[in-house]
């Protein structure tokens, strides 16, 4: 056997065993990892009715085109034919089957391009199989690993060449409409795809006539499944465009938030310095495959970032950028490849194992720092806050038990309620699912009459969230008996100290775990039809008086109470001058936070909500009406969650003592006091400020002060 092909051989079945090696150590996190967005369970609930024969709709009659993933929709009604409560596990073991057959595509891509010389592509995987957002979206009960799959096969269709292979854009063809009906955007791939062909094989199918394999093949796919599906959905929906469009404002472009959510994708990934051998190999002339497939990729990708950015990003961790990343990560490391090609043959002439192994050169050292470069990515992508976007990890918090968990929140509401209420919400996926009623999406993804108000073009928000219904009225004429609240279960019950207002009652809901979770009747009607041993209601006389301090009420008794400070209430600080100062290193965005605790035993019986703030700095007051030849009795009430160590200035001069805040691992209110000198004191208004020691560990909840003189 000649030498230089067995070199290429071993080369192959290395790198063969190298990617096999990666992807079983991979998949197993993947998977371990699974998730489930919320907006899956909205294309759930539409294929929920359509086994249960309302029709493909979100509320049964009332035809709205909700979901944006008509084939993913329709695979999830298989599990739910069968018989299946939650079609969950389907859809993500068929997920699983996606992840293998994406990278098997992209495997035997690699082999066939390493048969024609390009013997480093194989390793092109190995990048993917370390991308934190690519391999988690296939986990997330979303529609993106069909769109994944639906990309990477379209592209390498077209990179077959279609003068050797009559099949090849017919397959592309079918590729691209399993896309759009996947996803309709795909239509910019279908685009995109059909320049590549008229830039690769534009010129030979005219020349040659070969109408049959340019036109009639791939015309076929078009005119036998898309017309017909795009026919009945525009007589089924009676729109052109679906709901979605209309709900996430698609028609108006919003350029800065789009180039930004591709400039942090670009740039968090570390692409960048990649990108121009990308664009550089385009124009060397080596022919065959890795042209084809580099020039197919090159533009699915430009098709899709310009779409990305005039529709303004999305709020989710880069799902739209991430099933183009499946040929975007391969066709890097074979432009490095091409080009590495390229300066051997300059600078060893045409000897043809010296050009390979510069090849094999170039696309290795690519493959290892894009390798590299993802996996030193994956804490900034995982972690970074990006305006308008969320993480995978905080979009996961939905669902994961102990957070929020909508599911046995649903269950829970699905418990309580009457069968036939009418409920809205903002979380129209999990909730309305598991909660099975009648819903008002009240960011009218599923609605058509909210979907369609106008918005301020100047004055955008977070992608599908522009719309918000938050008029208790308009929702009683839309005919909605109770709101699910942003479903955040609380240690406590909120409706014990909320009175109702506007015959709008808060009423909370025990979960299984001991926390609490709230809705809103709207109808007062419904309200003897609430009998569940579960449900919370309005008591006051339940609460204590804010107002009042109770652990240590006798270090005020005897004294004259001269001045009260109510932490958290706008009206109070300001009539105190209240100011804070929060480092940039505070742990929040703002410290103002309400709770409702219990005190310690043995006053565990008694409950009050109020407002407080959290200082992680400093924070500055008055206290008026006081006598300066006295001491000043402060009395603070505190969250033990906190614990922290502050010095008290008066008048610029420091309490001798320290204000200490003690630590308890569970939420329990108490009271601590500080006697001021009168040393420090002044005759009527004194400012007061209060530093956190740097070297204190933990930092304190401040509620309510009271301020006595003897």
């Amino acid at each position: 056997m000649h030498p230089r092909p067995l070199v290429a051989r071993i080369l192959l079945w290395g790198e063969l065993a190298l990617v096999g090696l990666v992807l079983a150590t991979q998949f197993p996190q993947w998977w371990e990892q699974r998730w489930v967005q919320d907006d899956a369970y909205v294309s759930f609930r539409y294929a929920r009715n359509l086994v249960r024969g309302d029709g493909l709709v979100y509320n049964p009659g009332e035809p709205v085109e909700g979901y944006t993933n008509f084939l993913w929709t329709a695979l999830a009604a298989v599990p739910l034919a069968r018989g299946a409560a939650d079609p969950l596990p389907f859809m993500q073991t068929l997920s699983a089957g996606l992840w293998l057959a994406s990278y098997g595509l992209l495997a035997g891509l690699g082999v066939a391009l390493w048969a024609r010389g390009l013997w480093a592509a194989p390793l092109a995987l190995i990048p993917l199989a370390y991308h934190w957002s690519f391999n988690l979206w296939f986990f997330s009960g979303m529609e993106t690993p069909l769109v994944t799959f639906c990309t990477i096969a379209a592209v390498g269709a077209v990179a077959v060449d279609a003068r050797r292979h009559a099949w090849s854009l017919g397959a592309a063809s079918l590729a691209t409409v399993a896309l759009i009906l996947t996803r309709p955007d795909g239509i910019v791939v279908l685009a995109a795809l059909a320049l590549a062909v008229a830039w690769l094989d534009g010129r030979w199918l005219w020349r040659e006539r070969r109408w049959g394999r340019g036109l009639l093949l791939p015309a076929l796919p078009l005119v036998l499944i898309l017309a017909p599906y795009e026919a009945w959905r525009v007589w089924f929906y009676g729109s052109l465009y679906p709901n979605t469009y209309y709900a996430k404002a698609a028609y108006l472009p919003y350029y800065r938030r789009g180039l930004r959510y591709l400039w942090y994708y670009v740039w968090i990934y570390r692409l960048w310095p990649f990108l121009p051998a990308l664009f550089a190999a385009l124009w060397w002339p080596r022919r065959g495959l890795a042209r084809r497939f580099l020039v197919a990729s090159s533009l699915t990708a430009l098709a899709v970032g310009v779409y990305v950015v005039r529709l303004g990003g999305d709020f989710m961790e880069w799902r739209f950028l991430t099933p183009v990343s499946g040929v975007v990560y391969p066709a890097l490391v074979v432009a490095a490849a091409v080009l590495g090609e390229a300066i051997a043959a300059r600078v060893a002439g045409r000897r043809c194992a010296a050009i390979r192994l510069g090849g094999w050169l170039g696309g290795a050292v690519a493959a290892g720092l894009l390798t590299w470069g993802t996996i030193a990515s994956t804490p900034a992508a995982r972690t970074r806050s990006i305006p308008d976007q969320e993480t995978i990890a905080l979009l996961r918090r939905y669902t994961d038990p102990g957070r929020f968990d909508w599911r046995a929140v649903a269950k829970a509401f699905d418990a309580v309620l009457p069968p036939d209420a009418r409920i809205a919400t903002t979380s129209a996926g999990i909730i309305p699912y598991f909660c099975d009623r009648h819903c008002l999406d009240l960011h009218g993804l599923t609605d058509a009459q909210i979907a369609r108000t106008p918005i301020d073009p100047n004055a955008r928000g977070r992608m599908g969230h522009e719309h918000w219904v938050t008029d208790y009225g308009i929702m009683r004429a839309r005919g909605v008996d109770v709101v699910l609240e942003w479903a955040d279960p609380n240690v406590y019950p909120r409706s014990v100290s909320t009175p109702p207002h506007e015959g709008a009652e808060l009423i909370s809901v025990r979960l299984d775990d001991g926390r609490y979770v709230d809705f809103t009747l709207l109808n007062p009607a419904l309200r003897p039809r609430l009998t569940d041993a579960r449900l919370v209601f309005y008591d006051d006389r339940r609460i204590a008086a804010r107002d009042a301090a109770h652990e240590r009420s006798a270090a005020l008794a005897g004294r004259t109470l001269v001045d009260r400070l109510d932490w958290g209430n706008e009206a109070d600080e300001e009539r105190h001058a209240f100011r804070e100062q929060a480092p940039p290193d505070a742990p929040y965005d703002h410290s103002w936070h309400t709770k409702l605790l219990t005190y310690l035993p043995p006053l565990d019986g008694v409950r009050l909500e109020d407002n407080g703030r959290r200082i992680y700095g400093a924070a500055e007051w008055e206290v008026h009406d006081v006598r300066a030849d006295r001491d000043l009795l402060m009395l603070a009430r505190i969250d033990h969650t906190g614990g922290g160590v502050y010095d008290l200035w008066v008048n610029d001069r420091r309490v001798p003592a320290p204000l200490v805040t003690p630590w308890r691992p569970n939420e329990w209110w108490g009271e601590i006091e500080l006697t001021i000198p009168q040393a420090l004191l002044r005759p009527g208004t004194n400012r007061l400020r209060l530093v956190r020691r740097t070297d204190s560990d933990r930092d304190a909840e401040l509620y309510y002060m009271w301020f006595a003189q003897d």
